[in-house]
């Protein structure tokens, strides 16, 4: 058996649950390809990685010989194209694939159909990601999602989207966002140990407790919203005693949010060390008080996996799909409404004046949450799919 799992661009998360794949496949005797349309993206710069690549990869479009003019973006046509000749070679038995709307998913969904190979789809769409309109749904469900032959989703949240879009519930498995919870775990607990390490590892990091955030500066992640609930949380708790809100990211909003930042006076106490590599947010991560995520739309946030696996509390938009998998309110971290720049004080000032063991005790309950979002749920969920896709396929033929 040779299983193809698909993704626009391989970083961290994907890497480590293409690990673990891969050592189930060579458990099960089965030999596993990792397809990525390139090897470097504009949206998401995960840095090195290359010591996390340890099974088979294929670029379809590198940056090192793909000529500049070459669109390596997800819309495009060239990767399709690309995709459909490299799965014409290799013959799979299974193909992995990311969605349904990128060019290159309805390539190798089309390839799959065609040449009566199992497909399976990982999706972390949910109802509330846009506005729907009920003719683009009908034609989204019959021309991609009921064919594929199984699929994989990140929670409950998508997996009732695909049942509206008339995918049939036994054919849906758990598993797609998870990261590797160990690594996170003790990469902040090694940055705990030892501090002074940490902040020499890491010069920027403040040496006042922080709120910390790990973001794309974009309109929906809500930044701007934040800082300024951030400016009132600190002219309510009093300037002696406020702690530092630290954003880790980049993206094409961030002039603006620098403007804020100084408008309302925040120099000193929010801090923009730019993008921070999976290599090194541990020391972030451990030496953080809280962890919060203001997005006023998210299909999942695997930022909150990674800073639940650090023992940290979170404070989270309740419009964030991991919200409804790893946050408990009240136990490990608090919810609130994005769009109210009152409801994110509310939120941190009710964080702020937890003492410090009920912070740790949050910190805790928030990595026995995560504990069952491992690596493993993605390789098991996984195999379940493959496994009812391919018991289909002998049904029919």
């Amino acid at each position: 058996m040779h299983l193809i799992v698909i993704f626009h661009h391989i970083g961290g998360y994907h890497a480590a649950r293409l690990r673990a794949v891969y050592a189930a496949c060579q458990y099960r005797g089965w030999s596993l390809t990792a397809v990525q349309v390139t090897d470097k993206s504009k949206n998401h710069i995960w840095g090195e990685l290359s010591n996390e690549i340890t099974f088979p990869l294929k670029t379809l479009l590198p940056v090192a010989t793909t000529p500049p003019y070459i669109d390596r973006t997800s819309p495009s046509k060239i990767a399709a194209s690309l995709l459909s000749s490299y799965l014409d070679d290799c013959k799979p038995n299974v193909v992995v694939i990311p969605g349904w709307g990128f060019p290159f998913s309805r390539a190798a969904l089309y390839w799959c159909k065609r040449h009566q190979v199992s497909a399976i789809l990982m999706s972390e769409s949910k109802w509330d990601d846009e506005t729907r309109q009920w003719w683009k749904e009908q034609l989204k469900s019959w021309l991609y999602v009921r064919r594929f032959d199984a699929a994989l989703v990140g929670g409950q949240l998508h997996r009732d989207y695909l049942i509206q879009l008339g995918f049939p519930r036994e054919r849906i498995f758990m598993g797609y966002d998870v990261v590797d919870n160990n690594y996170f775990t003790q990469a902040a607990e090694v940055a705990r140990q030892n501090p002074l390490a940490a902040k020499q590892r890491q010069p920027e990091i403040p040496d006042f407790p922080y709120f910390l955030t790990v973001t794309r500066f974009i309109k929906r992640k809500n930044v701007l919203r934040l800082i300024e609930a951030f400016a009132d949380y600190r002219q309510k708790v009093g300037e002696k005693i406020a702690w530092d809100l630290v954003i880790c990211g980049s993206g094409e909003e961030e002039y603006t949010v620098r403007r804020m930042i100084v408008k309302r006076k925040l120099d000193e106490t929010v801090h923009l060390p730019g993008f921070v590599t999976y290599k090194n947010i541990g020391d972030w991560y451990g030496l953080a008080n809280a962890f919060v995520h203001p997005a006023l739309q998210e299909q999942w946030g695997l930022v909150i996996n990674e800073a639940c696996a650090a023992g940290l509390p979170i404070l989270c938009s309740c419009t964030v799909g991991a919200c409804h998998e790893l946050i408990q309110e009240g136990e490990n971290g608090l919810l609130f409404n994005p769009k109210s720049q009152q409801d994110i004080t509310r939120a941190l000032l009710n964080l702020h004046d937890l003492d410090l063991d009920s912070r740790f005790k949050m910190g805790q309950i928030s990595q026995k949450i995560v504990k069952n979002y491992g690596v493993a749920r993605f390789v098991d969920g996984l195999f379940q799919a493959i496994d009812a896709s391919l018991k289909l396929k002998d049904s029919i033929f």
